[in-house]
């Protein structure tokens, strides 16, 4: 595809291309269930957005962070897949909805925010496919105890021509702990909650926080379900995407190859 075509591809475009089953992606898929007031109560947090369970999260789609913004803990809806402060145009630049967590303080796409705009994204699940052969295998991977965890978020502020201000995020990612490492190399960058208020305080150092506290869980905290073909449509988004898979349902078969 030459450059011209891919600069004027909608941002939905892209999402679809980068988190379709026959694609890789890190994390280009997960759930928040927990309601506004619950996340409210357990962050200490002020919604300034209303927002309903999701899920079956995807790119381009509008969810809820947890960010720190004059003197105040804030839930807001902000856009997933982070467009840098220096873009020219939002749809021209690769859609940004993961980044790796061991290189970000070098990446000028993320560098700048890891220092200045950290947020936490909550999350109760996120999805996996898992290469078998030419197919793929969807997976739920959610903690044992079905409790709501943090990701280690960065977030932007990109100015339209209009004026008007896109806010975008990225999830950072990290290596997969050793029992989730079958169905992925990488995983989200879940932050133990002890963590939570440093990566809201912007007075800390943002790459030697990061050093200090993205990895991967300890072994037995999440678990992982094999789930049906239904997760597999970002237009599916009830608790139905969540139900194990059935001796009816069948892998997705890759159509591109598959690039690492």
């Amino acid at each position: 595809m030459n450059a011209r075509r891919c600069k004027h591809r909608s941002v939905a475009a892209r999402a679809a291309l980068v988190t379709s089953p026959g694609r890789p992606s890190m994390c280009g898929r997960y759930a928040q269930t927990s309601s506004i007031e619950a996340l409210a109560a357990l962050l200490g947090a002020t919604p300034i957005a209303d927002f309903r369970p999701r899920y079956n999260i995807s790119p381009s789609q509008s969810a809820p962070v947890v960010l720190t913004e004059g003197g105040e803990r804030r839930i807001a809806l902000h856009r997933w897949g982070l467009v840098p402060a220096f873009a020219t145009d939002e749809s021209s630049h690769p859609l940004l909805f993961n980044a790796r967590g061991e290189t970000a303080a070098q990446k000028p796409a993320f560098r700048t925010a890891l220092q200045k705009r950290r947020c936490l994204v909550p999350a109760d699940g996120w999805y996996e496919w898992r290469t078998i052969g030419r197919f793929k295998q969807p997976y739920l991977v959610r903690r044992v105890d079905r409790a709501p965890f943090m990701f280690a978020g960065l977030w932007e502020s990109w100015r339209r021509p209009d004026d008007s201000d896109l806010r975008s995020f990225t999830v950072l990612t990290v290596a997969a702990s050793a029992d989730l490492a079958a169905i992925h190399e990488r995983m989200p960058a879940v932050l133990p909650s002890e963590h939570w208020d440093a990566w809201l305080d912007m007075r800390v150092d943002g790459g030697s926080l990061a050093m200090r506290c993205l990895g991967g869980e300890p072994q037995g905290v999440f678990e992982t379900i094999a789930v049906g073909a239904r997760v597999n449509q970002a237009s599916n988004d009830g608790p139905e995407v969540q139900e194990p898979a059935s001796e009816q349902d069948q892998p997705v078969e890759l159509t591109q190859p598959r690039l690492i």
